[in-house]
């Protein structure tokens, strides 16, 4: 900070000075030399940055889960380079160290090639055209290409990031090998079992088998006409096994804008033994009994039984993993898109707020400094303004601040934080509060699901009081937030209810919407809680 005494030298930096009571304080400073009667001084101005260098750690937590995560996830720019790149993505991609993608275009890196190995033109690539429209895309079946040129299935989510120079995007990727592997593995044993079955020409074993599989089984002849149904095959396609049994497959439960492809493929087979689907998985699409259609994942194989060729087919109907895949899939994209939403509020809101201030201060100062001795008079003036910009631009850094995370909230714990949130509210709100600490983690999460959830309260519930409770055991922390309003409470698409469930749900917790008998609304979220190290833990008789 003396520097300018003796370099004539303006000089910035961060330092730490020491308090009165000898704690210390994180501060950014200028130091201008100043002439003065005695000599060269030095005039020093500085700001306490506590409250930014908390709101820095906070963000590279954020950053540092996204490193933490198991699941490979990269962001791509507008021009097609890789800017990010976490360790799950580095290690399924066979590389040995990010800098290795890092800049590198991703397509020609990574998507380059088709599974059978032809090119994959980039004009041709979906996670391209993502850049070009702005649209979000979910691919259920990729490949991707390892450093080694080797191929790995894949299933990913890619979503539109807004840069300044146009969309770029993030993927986030699953490996699906292992996967893959077991559900041949399975199949394969399905059918090892079915043909052991039927060399052993038991057809009652084979029957008993068949019966006690949770897939559907199909049998059907060489032209096409089902032989065998077993329980779970009626169960799925919604049909007696009298009334398939004779059928020709094609009429009963393939869909009719497919029945001529699976009739030329079936043909084809007879004539020539071209395949593209026998002994293979695939999902398609099925037809029920009532007109519905339904995905399935089918695996047809044929019979080893000497004669005539026959066939069995194992369908599982797939809708509910399908569903289950997707709200996952969308949870994830919604939890990125708020934090680049958050990110960059944060960012704007610094850059039009505080450090316009701050800008504004730093020249009324070099101001001053030139007018020192020639306007003195006008030099203190611009001192004056200089320390009023100062100051609102660290007011701004403190709401700013608060916003994201209240300091009450990390000084006082979570009682102390929403007794705060509730003192403010129109509505009367009873707090019924753990007296003892949370994790932090937990406790940031509670906060803001009641903060946001007695917002909806005092929105859209016409409510005239409200009601928190938060309870802790040794596994569990659960939250309940209930008003008497007219109730009638929905998680849409796009709603802050949705986002809480995504917050509850980024945590491995649950939430549930609530409408009692008596009227009103409650939220009831439940997060399970760490489990302490065995040392801390005690030993309970």
């Amino acid at each position: 900070m003396l520097l300018p005494r003796t370099t004539g030298q303006e000089f910035h930096a961060e330092d730490y000075l020491v308090r009165r009571d000898g704690s210390l304080l994180p501060v950014e400073f200028w130091s201008a030399p100043i002439d003065l009667p005695d000599g060269r001084g030095a005039v020093v101005s500085f700001s306490d940055v506590s409250e930014r260098r908390r709101t820095e750690r906070a963000l590279a937590e954020r950053d540092a889960i996204l490193s933490a995560l198991g699941q490979p996830v990269l962001v791509v720019t507008h021009e097609g380079g890789i800017s990010y790149v976490n360790p799950a993505a580095v290690a399924t991609l066979g590389f040995d160290d990010a800098s290795e993608l890092l800049g590198r275009n991703a397509h020609w890196l990574v998507h380059y090639k088709r599974r059978d190995g032809s090119p994959y033109p980039v004009e041709d690539c979906p996670l391209t055209r993502i850049r070009r429209t702005g649209e979000a895309l979910c691919l259920e079946e990729d490949w991707w290409v390892r450093k080694d040129g080797s191929m790995i299935p894949v299933t990913c989510t890619a979503v539109p990031i807004t840069t300044p120079d146009g969309y770029g995007d993030a993927v986030a990727v699953t490996d699906l090998t292992a996967r893959m592997a077991a559900e041949q593995a399975a199949r394969e044993r399905e059918v090892a079992e079915a043909r052991a079955a039927e060399l052993t020409d038991s057809e009652a074993r084979l029957r008993a088998i068949l019966e006690a599989a949770h897939d559907g089984v199909l049998s059907i002849d060489q032209h096409a006409r089902i032989t065998y149904v077993n329980t779970s095959a009626e169960r799925i396609f919604g049909y007696r096994a009298d009334e398939l049994t004779g059928q020709e497959m094609a009429e009963v439960i393939v869909p009719p804008s497919l029945r001529e492809a699976h009739r030329a493929g079936f043909d084809r087979y007879m004539a020539t033994g071209e395949s593209h689907i026998l002994d293979r998985g695939i999902e398609i699409t099925a037809l029920r009994a009532d007109g519905s259609e339904f995905p399935v994942e089918l695996t047809i194989t044929r019979a080893g039984l000497p004669g005539s060729p026959a066939f069995i087919g194992y369908f599982r109907d797939i809708t509910d993993r399908q569903r289950a895949e997707q709200e996952l899939m969308a949870s994830r994209a919604r939890l990125v898109t708020a934090s680049d939403a958050a990110r960059q509020r944060v960012t704007r809101d610094l850059h039009d707020g505080a450090q316009q201030r701050f800008v504004s201060a730093i020249i009324g100062l070099q101001l001053a400094q030139r007018k020192w001795v020639s306007e003195p008079r006008r030099a203190r003036e611009l001192v004056d303004l200089a320390l009023s910009d100062a100051t609102h631009g660290m007011n701004e850094l403190r709401e700013l601040v608060a916003g994201i995370h209240p300091a009450i909230l990390t000084q006082r714990g979570l009682s102390a934080a929403l007794a705060a949130l509730t003192g403010r509210l129109p509505v009367p709100v009873q707090l019924d509060l753990p007296r003892h600490r949370l994790p932090a983690p937990i406790e940031a999460s509670v906060y803001f699901f009641c903060a946001e959830a007695l917002t909806n309260v005092v929105k859209h519930a016409r409510a005239s009081s409200a009601w928190v409770k938060v309870a802790a055991d040794g596994e569990r922390c659960t939250v309940e937030v209930r008003d008497d309003g007219i109730g009638g409470a929905q998680a849409r698409s796009g709603s802050g209810l949705t986002g809480l469930r995504d917050r509850i749900g980024a945590l491995n917790g649950v939430m549930n919407i609530i409408a009692p008998a008596e009227g009103g609304t409650m939220l009831h979220a439940s997060v399970p809680l760490p489990r302490k190290p065995a040392g801390e833990a005690g030993l309970t008789l």
